[in-house]
């Protein structure tokens, strides 16, 4: 697992560069460019996990608790569950909102993940 606390890490996470492309529409989106988004995960506490193809739950288990709490609140309070789909498998993004301000946490994965959270959120995909 992969925790990104700057925007512009975002483009070195390992994943394929298609669903990358799209991962970085709907993080932009919001905000209108690069440059805004970056700002705004600067100013209020926004990160992202990506739970990868090797991790298991029992690797998820051994992280921090402050790690799988934030985890827990993505995978039970989420805001949206999106399918990132792509020709070679679909991933999904989540985004749950942690405080007043709009700081918030998202969480990637492969829609393939044994991990409990991706299984409990890929019931949850909007179409």
């Amino acid at each position: 697992m992969k925790k990104v606390n700057k925007f512009e890490e975002v483009s070195a996470l390992p994943i394929p560069n298609g669903i990358k492309a799209k991962l970085l529409e709907h993080l932009i989106e919001p905000f209108g460019d690069e440059k805004s988004t970056s700002e705004v995960w600067e100013e209020i506490y926004t990160c992202l996990y990506l739970i990868e193809e090797g991790d298991t739950d029992k690797s998820l288990s051994e992280e921090s608790e402050q790690v799988q709490h934030l985890l827990r609140i993505v995978t039970n309070y989420f805001e949206f569950v999106l399918l990132l789909d792509s020709d070679e498998s679909p991933w999904l993004l989540a985004l749950a909102i942690i405080t007043s301000d709009g700081s918030g946490i998202y969480l990637v994965a492969p829609m393939n993940s044994p991990t409990f959270p991706v299984v409990k959120l890929a019931n949850q995909v909007e179409s």
